[in-house]
């Protein structure tokens, strides 16, 4: 990345000087080439050809350039310049062959197409004019052409030699002058930068909140003293973006989900130079504190200016919102199924034995088809009422936990579909109850998803505690969707993901059309553990 800078910046230092650079050519053919097209002209009066003509109009130029200030465009300029040169690699190469000045218009030549027009139009046009020197070298060598003069008079002619001599001159101190410009102007950027870069340090520490600044190459060239104090990292154990993930994750599958995500959202922010707020949530400092913290960005080309905000209260209070809400849902949904039980189920379970009185006691066989159907309704209410009851308020999860409430919701669902199910639960011991019935609505939720949208033929749930995390997963091998388009549309996708960030949790989502549905619940075991459900 450096050095890639480092490319750009001489580019934009050549760029800066490079109206002067060609002008300074142009004085420069006019000084050391000019003389010889003039010689030219004068050996030729008598002889009027093409060459002629195409000598005469560049010497007119260089005189108007030169002595009569001819004002033209860069464009205008690097073509005449083009032309110039080209024509004078050809002209010698064709007439004097290997003893011409060919080598030295073909330096000048890849300068003038690499530094004016770009890269690969000078790759191009220099393989192209290597190629015709040799193929002419070839022909002359095997004397299938022959020199307009031989090569021994050639060899002795000083316009000739006086030519090459001029060319070698014009070559050195044009290329001499560039380089010294484009140094000098190089320098003054870098000064610039450096001052620039000073002042902008300075304003960061200066700042009252924790800003770093990120390189798109994932480096963290600096922060400031706030940022210090924040997470208490120095800048070389927190050079790079994935060390400082590294460092305020360090649980593994925790960090895994959080760098996909930071280096997906970091890689479309640098290309469109702009990103909304990121939240961290419950990263660790140095001294091992829990904090959370919303990530503002400024991006100037390959760097972004990260602006932390602490968010850890007030995540707190959120959670604690969410989880009182929780709380009180739950407590109502107990007492609506509590009354349904108390209430409702006694008269219906009442009514039905009145039925099944009255299709013992009647006699007649219409009487007793209808005692039949009444008997067979209230079942099916009395069905229906437990159902009911178990949505509201899972019983068995409050007294069996979360294995078996899953396990006994797939065995009620499973007489009515060809689904395999398959939940495998290794060393589970979750503790906060809050955590238990938001990992089952959940699954709950994405299991009746599958059935309704997806029509899988397996769906799989795993849960495991691995080092200091709880990770549940989710999977089925069914159509899958457009996440971002069904998440716009209300899936309840968001609700899902909220319900499980909202009390500590991370959710990673993962589906495509025709992929099926991935999905990762992970929560730091001290979340789990450490909650107090003694205000449920």
């Amino acid at each position: 990345m450096n050095n890639n800078r480092t490319y750009k910046d001489v580019i934009a230092s050549f760029s800066s000087v490079k109206g002067e650079v060609i002008d300074f050519a142009f004085r420069m053919i006019t000084l050391f080439i000019g003389p010889l097209y003039a010689y030219s002209l004068y050996d030729h009066w008598h002889n009027i050809t093409h060459y002629f003509i195409v000598n005469a109009l560049i010497l007119s130029f260089l005189l108007a350039f030169t002595v009569f200030r001819l004002t033209l465009t860069l464009v205008f300029k690097k073509y005449i310049l083009l032309f110039i040169l080209l024509y004078g690699y050809l002209y010698s190469t064709y007439n004097l062959g290997y003893i011409g000045g060919a080598p030295y218009f073909l330096i000048l030549l890849f300068m003038v197409t690499f530094f004016y027009f770009n890269q690969w139009f000078s790759l191009i046009v220099s393989i192209a004019l290597v190629v015709y020197y040799f193929v002419f070298m070839h022909l002359y060598t095997t004397g299938i052409i022959d020199y307009y003069a031989p090569p021994e008079v050639l060899v002795k002619n000083k316009i000739i030699w006086l030519a090459d001599f001029n060319l070698t001159i014009l070559t050195a101190v044009v290329t001499g002058y560039a380089l010294y410009n484009t140094f000098k102007a190089y320098k003054q950027i870098v000064k610039v930068q450096h001052n620039t870069q000073q002042e902008f340090n300075y304003t960061l520490d200066k700042l009252p909140i924790p800003v770093a600044v990120l390189m798109e190459d994932r480096r963290i060239p600096y922060f400031n003293e706030n940022f210090y104090n924040y997470f208490g990292y120095e800048s070389e154990e927190i050079a790079t973006l994935d060390q400082w993930l590294e460092k305020v994750y360090p649980d593994v599958n925790v960090r895994k989900k959080v760098a996909a995500f930071s280096m997906e959202q970091m890689e479309y922010a640098f290309k469109e130079q702009k990103q909304l707020p990121l939240e961290y949530f419950d990263f660790k400092t140095k001294t091992g504190e829990l904090k959370s913290a919303e990530v503002h960005h400024t991006f100037h080309g390959d760097r972004a200016v990260c602006a932390f905000i602490d968010i850890t209260e007030r995540r707190k209070k959120r959670r604690l919102i969410i989880e009182t809400m929780m709380q009180a849902e739950e407590k109502e949904n107990r007492r609506i199924a509590q009354e349904l039980h108390d209430g409702v189920g006694p008269l219906l379970s009442t009514a039905k034995i009145y039925a099944h009185s009255l299709v013992s006691n009647c006699q007649g066989d219409e009487a007793k088809g209808f005692g039949e159907k009444l008997n067979e309704l209230l079942n099916n209410a009395i069905k229906e009422l437990r159902n009911t009851i178990n949505n509201i308020s899972p019983q068995i999860l409050q007294r069996y936990g979360l294995v078996k409430a899953l396990e006994s919701f797939v065995g009620h669902i499973q007489p009515i579909t060809a689904i395999r199910f398959n939940i495998v639960a290794k060393q589970l011991n979750i503790q906060s109850h809050m955590v238990e019935l938001a990992i089952y609505r959940s699954l709950v939720e994405l299991i009746n998803n599958s059935i309704k949208y997806g029509s899988p033929s397996n769906i799989q749930v795993q849960l495991e505690t691995t080092g200091s995390s709880l990770v549940v997963k989710y999977m089925d091998d069914g159509k899958g969707f457009n996440l971002e388009e069904k998440r716009l549309q209300g899936f309840g996708i968001s609700n899902i993901i909220n319900r499980i960030e909202s009390i500590g949790g991370f959710c990673n989502i993962s589906t495509s059309p025709g992929a099926g549905v991935k999905v990762s619940i992970t929560f730091d075991i001290k979340v789990v553990n450490n909650d107090t459900d003694s205000n449920c």
